[in-house]
This record gives C-alpha cells, sequence and structure tokens, in this order.
C-alpha cells in the first residue's frame, strides 16, 4: 500500500525525518509513505484565499500521485484545501486532516470541542461544522489567540494555551474529546496529553495529522474507492 501525503505550503525546513517517524507510528510496517509539497504558494493556510490558492497545486500533485501509483491521498491541513477538487477526478480515497480527526472525536464523546488558531479560524470551524453536518455536535470552538507560522517559535505558550483551553472545554463546557485545529500542532501533542495527565484532565485530545493518515490506511485496506468522482481523469488542468 502507498499513501502520498501532500504538505499544501511550500517546503518550510521541516526535519521530515522526525515528521516520517511521528506519521508512521501508528500505521503497518509494510505500508509505503511518499512525501510531497506544493512548490509555490502561500507559507500557511489561515483563510478561504490562501486555501483556493494552495489547494489547486494540490490536485495536481494528487492527480500525479494516483498515475503513480498511490492508493490514497493525505492532504495535511485541517482546512483541507483541495480535498474535494481532488475527489471530482480521482478514484483513490482522499482525505484532508478535517473529517477524520472530527469522525474519530464523535464516537468517544457525545460533546466535541475544537482547538483553533485565532479568530479568523473560529469563523473557519463555524462554517466547515454547517457545512459538514457536524455543528449539532461540535459543542465549543475555542481560539489559541495564535498564527500558525508562530507554533513552533513559541512552543511553550502554545502548550500552555492548549492545556487551559482544554481544561476549559472539560470543565466549563463537559467536553470529552478536544480536536487539535491545525495539524501543525502534532509537535506538541505528546506534552500536551501529558500535562493534562499530571493536571488531572481526562479529556480526550485528538491529533488530526496521525488520526487522518491512520484513517486513510484503514480505509485503503477496506478496499474503499472514491464514490464523488464526477469528472475524467484526464480533464485539462493547464488554466491553473
Amino acid at each position: 500500500m502507498r499513501i502520498q501525503v501532500i504538505d499544501p505550503v511550500p517546503e518550510t525546513g521541516e526535519n521530515l525525518h522526525e515528521f516520517e517517524s511521528y506519521v508512521r507510528k501508528s500505521l503497518r510496517r509494510e505500508t509505503e509513505i511518499v512525501f510531497s509539497c506544493v512548490t509555490c504558494g502561500f507559507p500557511s493556510i489561515e483563510s478561504e484565499i490562501q486555501g483556493m490558492a494552495n489547494g489547486a497545486n494540490v490536485v495536481k500533485i494528487a492527480r500525479k500521485a494516483q498515475r503513480d501509483g498511490a492508493d490514497g491521498i493525505f492532504v495535511n491541513c485541517f482546512d483541507d484545501p483541495g480535498v474535494y477538487a481532488c475527489r471530482e477526478f480521482l478514484s483513490i480515497p482522499v482525505f484532508g486532516g478535517y473529517q477524520p480527526a472530527i469522525l474519530t472525536a464523535l464516537s468517544l464523546s457525545e460533546r466535541v470541542g475544537v482547538l483553533t488558531t485565532d479568530r479568523a479560524g473560529l469563523s473557519s470551524e463555524e462554517r466547515k461544522a454547517r457545512l459538514s453536518g457536524f455543528d449539532s455536535r461540535i459543542a465549543c470552538i475555542k481560539a489559541v489567540d495564535m498564527g500558525v507560522l508562530s507554533f513552533e517559535q513559541q512552543g511553550d505558550e502554545l502548550l500552555s494555551r492548549l492545556c487551559n483551553a482544554c481544561k476549559d472545554l472539560y470543565i466549563a463546557h463537559n467536553i470529552g474529546a478536544a480536536v487539535l485545529g491545525c495539524t501543525a500542532m502534532y509537535f506538541i501533542v505528546e506534552p500536551l496529553r501529558n500535562m493534562l495527565r499530571k493536571d488531572n484532565c481526562p479529556i480526550t485530545v485528538i491529533e488530526p495529522l496521525q488520526t487522518g493518515v491512520k484513517y486513510l490506511e484503514h480505509t485503503i485496506e477496506q478496499g474503499h474507492t472514491n464514490a464523488l468522482r464526477v469528472l475524467p481523469d484526464d480533464i485539462d488542468l493547464g488554466c491553473f
């Protein structure tokens, strides 16, 4: 089985070995992972225009990946840039970070929360919840008031804000499962879980990157394919 992981932002110098080790941790040994990223576009996706522009490049990479033998595509972003466009002409399953993580949380808790970036993230999460039909089960969305590009530089501050937000979700909103609303938060999830355990906060934290890739692997193993396909694979994408 071959899974193509597409980063929808240009290469940022991230340690690929560390990233791959994290993604692979929960996968079957024989599963092959191929990593790629768009060559141009915005450095982060925190708005509709950024998702639209970078998503067009995701589509091109995804089509080539299917032709090269990929069994499934994972787009490494919680905003799912290009995911539904890919599903219009690819037959293999395509997921972003959003639905696998939310569905996992919903299977574990009656009340679910999402931890997002800032005020723009709040609007984006509310819109995605409505469009996906999850709004009645997502009880609270909280922002940590930080941009994606500052996460690693301010890791300690991000950890503190996420921990406080999780406690508030659990105590004030009776939420049992919280979803990290950005795949770039992956590096902080284990320290966050450890901190919450020390503080006796039993909320479950769902990380969308590892969760999404594992969800995709399981989908491929079950033999499921993309049922949305409405366009031919040879459609001309020259216009973008």
